[in-house]
């Protein structure tokens, strides 16, 4: 999935459609913390990428959605396996958008997010 801490990390694009994505990555060694679990990072970094594949199919070309916050909700430890977060926009403005993201650890819950994009608009040529 490109390059970057996504490239890094693994991170695949499963599906996407207007106002949903759905991500994924396997949780190697590297990701995990001495006590046996992904380290949280992981997870917030799989939900803000989330975040924004679901709100991009909605704007026009050149329109850079860009994650203002969110608030993760860690249910319970993500072990070894695949970490899979499904995003959906939940509400869509001219400059906001709010994106629900459930994250799953080979089916189990894991964690739960809601988070706010800023869509912005295409800079005008200069000139």
């Amino acid at each position: 999935m490109g390059g970057g801490l996504p490239g890094y990390l693994g991170m695949r694009l499963v599906s996407v459609d207007p106002g949903q994505a759905v991500l994924a990555l396997d949780v190697r060694d590297d990701l995990m913390h001495s006590f046996g679990a992904t380290h949280g990072g992981v997870v917030a970094a799989l939900v803000d990428h989330a975040l924004g594949a679901a709100v991009f199919p909605l704007v026009p070309l050149g329109t850079w959605p860009a994650t203002l916050e969110f608030k993760l909700n860690y249910l319970a430890a993500a072990r070894k396996g695949v970490l899979r977060a499904t995003a959906t926009v939940v509400s869509f403005r001219k400059r906001t958008a709010v994106v629900r993201v459930e994250v799953d650890n080979d089916g189990r819950a894991v964690a739960s997010a809601l988070g706010t994009i800023s869509i912005n608009p295409p800079a005008a040529p200069a000139g």
